[in-house]
């Protein structure tokens, strides 16, 4: 099945960014599994969003903003939907000699919105250094070769990081939150990647009660639960 042809390879954008919701992009996932045409899109995606999530410190938004945003990305995916396969795509261009990212169908601008948000650019309070009340944890656990520490000012976290290999290809680091209670790890929405090994990513959620914050590698768009054991561990106390 060609791009012409297959008339789910609109949805390859909201599926990379996981904006769709997970009974549908459970679905598109085992979509991918018989569709070429479909899997070579979100591949080339995949390399975009990786660069857009590499390119920017990591920061929060405000629950308020995030909602208003997937309305619209829900909204705008379903007028697509209905207009048809053709709908965004670009005038062909005239010259035979192109970049590989001009053949990428433009990405409607909520679902860029999307991308900014994930990212963390939408909103949130960055950490100064030399407050009063701030301190400085070196993380317990990092691989080989990195170097970690938790940023910490009032009941605000950043985690820096230095000389962090890039995720595996198709994965992407999340914050996970350990409570003192011994319960499983809590998903958070913090998703990053690393430009040249450095990262910073502010720690979202309640941070009363947490032990540990602890970073693994899932896949793109994030996990419920920890698919791979810590590759980062930095212990509140």
């Amino acid at each position: 099945m060609t791009p012409d042809t297959c008339p789910r390879i609109d949805d390859a954008a909201s599926y990379v960014l996981r904006a769709i919701p997970d009974g549908e992009w459970e679905g598109y996932a085992a979509h991918l599994s018989h569709c070429q045409a479909c899997a070579a899109k979100v591949a080339e995606l995949s390399v975009v969003a990786d660069a857009l999530l590499s390119a920017v410190p990591q920061a929060s938004a405000p629950p308020e903003i995030r909602s208003r945003v997937m309305s619209v990305v829900h909204a705008e995916s379903e007028l697509l939907r209905a207009a048809g396969p053709r709908a965004d795509r670009p005038i062909r261009q005239e010259s035979g000699r192109r970049f590989s990212l001009l053949r990428l169908r433009p990405w409607p601008a909520a679902v860029l919105a999307t991308s900014l948000l994930a990212l963390g650019i939408g909103g949130g309070a960055l950490l100064t250094s030399g407050e009063p009340d701030s301190r400085t944890i070196a993380c317990a656990q990092a691989p080989d070769g990195a170097e970690c520490q938790m940023r910490v000012l009032g009941d605000s976290a950043k985690l820096v990081v230095a000389g962090l290999k890039a995720p595996p290809r198709g994965r992407i680091y999340q914050v996970w939150l350990a409570r003192e209670n011994g319960t499983a790890p809590e998903p958070t929405e913090a998703l990053f990647s690393v430009r040249k090994g450095r990262a910073s990513v502010d720690v979202p959620g309640d941070l009363s009660g947490v032990e540990q914050v602890l970073v693994t590698h899932e896949p793109l768009g994030g996990s419920e639960v920890p698919t791979r054991q810590p590759v980062i561990a930095a212990t509140m106390s």
